[in-house]
């Protein structure tokens, strides 16, 4: 139990704090050890030049990049051994192989399905193995305990078998109420697997699988936590998925832990949001879901026994999608962008963070001064206060060019949708931040013209009569400033 806990203190230092913490050590032993160790700090010096050049050369985002370069460049003698303790992958070149062996065969199962949408956005996800559908019903859930109660009604219906796969698993009342239907599942013979993340369920410890392997239940870590010299949180399973018997899928915001359905409220009122599907497009997020855990038990799996969903009348089109940062496709920052580009009269967006790079800010500059009502809401009380500092930071020139900011006032927007033209939808587990968008595992579900749209489009709405608009202010105080300055020069890294 000491150790786990002392794994969980080392990943969980703040980053940026290590960063300084470093430089402070190293900037001492400089003083005391000049003359006696100046090969070193000239080793150190070169391996970050060195760096420095392999980001130039390197095919990667750009702004992205230039997070790197600045941070090395001003701490030379250590930013560039800090750079490859960061961004290590910790992925054996094998496992990266199969990983993308993995993804390629996928589009095996998805070939019977035809591409029934030609537009811009799903042409892109179809062209990356993606699939859109048509035989889907799907309906949108305004809240996490919405969620969570139709999603144990399926659950307890089920009779084949039943996926989960969530970033957070935390003990308490939502756990033990979900456990209960799953272990008098089990007992029914129905199949139930489980994933998490390690540092995202760090505090359950490591009985938690074994006491759910008793009740019948195979639950997987994901990237398990270890001490290592790469203390990075990179590369985490932050995908929120269910799937029950084929038929049946979810693609939310919430994990399962209380304060997402307001048993307790740490940030006052919790705002989640999410999507049920029924019919053929869950089975991309079971394939979603299997290629994960295939992945992770490197065991040989039969896909095809879990392609069991049946057609359903629908009134649009659907394609659930996923994310890996290991096969450097940006696919959901790269929808995102094109839903952007494609609007022509309204862009609505929920999020709790919004750490955007200068492409993805421009796009929003550009289609609010393009006369494109753009507005986007975003919480009154934060989770983390030096990211939310980040977040405001790019505020003030957002709202110059004609972009409406509001803030949730009863408490934490977690919510992550964006709808254009009220007629095509994005809604998932991606936030508008680096993590998201560059260095973890997500999901989404792209929605063209269908009913859940209006549904999403009409639950934003009376969510902006629980927010107040964001008005242009003076300049904050200088050391503030200085302070957004200094934080968004790691907006990469948080």
């Amino acid at each position: 139990m000491l150790k786990r806990l002392f794994k969980r203190l080392i990943n969980r230092l703040t980053f940026i704090m290590l960063f300084l913490i470093f430089q402070i050590m190293l900037f001492l032993w400089l003083i005391y050890s000049m003359t006696a160790y100046w090969q070193w700090n000239i080793i150190f010096l070169l391996l970050s030049i060195a760096i420095v050049f392999f980001l130039i050369a390197k095919e990667e985002n750009p702004y992205y990049r230039m997070g790197w370069i600045i941070p090395i460049l001003l701490f030379p003698v250590f930013g560039g051994a800090f750079y490859i303790l960061y961004r290590r992958r910790n992925v054996k070149p094998k496992d990266l192989k199969r990983h993308l062996e993995i993804e390629k065969n996928r589009q095996y199962y998805l070939k019977e399905y035809t591409d029934v949408l030609n537009n811009r956005d799903a042409k892109y996800l179809i062209n990356f193995g993606w699939m859109s559908y048509n035989q889907t019903a799907c309906e949108f859930l305004s809240s996490g305990e919405a969620i969570f109660e139709r999603m144990l009604d399926d659950i307890k219906s089920a009779k084949k078998f039943i996926f989960l796969e969530f970033f957070i698993i935390r003990k308490g009342q939502m756990l033990s109420r979900l456990l209960d239907v799953l272990n008098q599942k089990a007992q029914e013979g129905v199949e139930i697997k489980i994933i998490y993340d390690d540092f995202g369920s760090s505090s359950l410890g490591k009985k938690f699988i074994s006491t759910l392997k008793s009740d019948g239940i195979d639950a997987y870590i994901f990237n398990p936590i270890k001490l290592r010299l790469n203390f990075s949180g990179n590369y985490r399973d932050h995908r929120k998925i269910v799937v029950i018997d084929g038929q049946y899928g979810y693609c939310v915001g919430n994990n399962i832990s209380d304060e997402y359905i307001n048993i307790t409220k740490p940030l006052g009122h919790w705002c989640d949001t999410g999507v049920r599907l029924d019919g053929l497009a869950v089975w991309s997020l079971t394939l979603a879901f299997l290629d994960v855990l295939t992945f992770i038990s490197n065991k040989t799996i039969d896909y095809d026994r879990y392609n069991t969903a049946k057609s359903v009348e629908s009134d649009g089109i659907v394609i659930p999608f996923a994310d890996t940062p290991l096969d450097d496709e940006e696919v959901t920052k790269n929808t995102y962008l094109s839903l952007i580009s494609a609007a022509k009269k309204t862009i609505k967006i929920t999020t709790p963070y919004l750490i955007i790079d200068p492409e993805f800010k421009n796009a929003l500059r550009t289609a609010a001064k393009s006369g494109i009502d753009v507005s986007i809401i975003i919480p009154k009380i934060p989770d983390k206060k030096i990211v939310y500092m980040v977040t405001e930071s790019h505020l003030n020139l957002l709202m110059k060019d004609g972009v409406k900011i509001y803030r949730y006032t009863p408490g934490f927007m977690h919510a992550k949708m964006m709808i254009i033209d009220d007629n095509r939808a994005m809604i998932g587990s991606a936030n508008l931040d680096y993590r998201s968008l560059y260095l973890h595992f997500e999901n989404s579900v792209y929605l063209y013209h269908n009913r859940a749209i209006k549904a999403m489009r009409d639950f934003y709405f009376e969510t902006l009569e629980q927010c107040e608009l964001v008005h242009l202010s003076h300049k904050p105080a200088l050391h503030y400033r200085f302070l957004q300055m200094f934080f968004r020069i790691f907006a990469g890294i948080m």
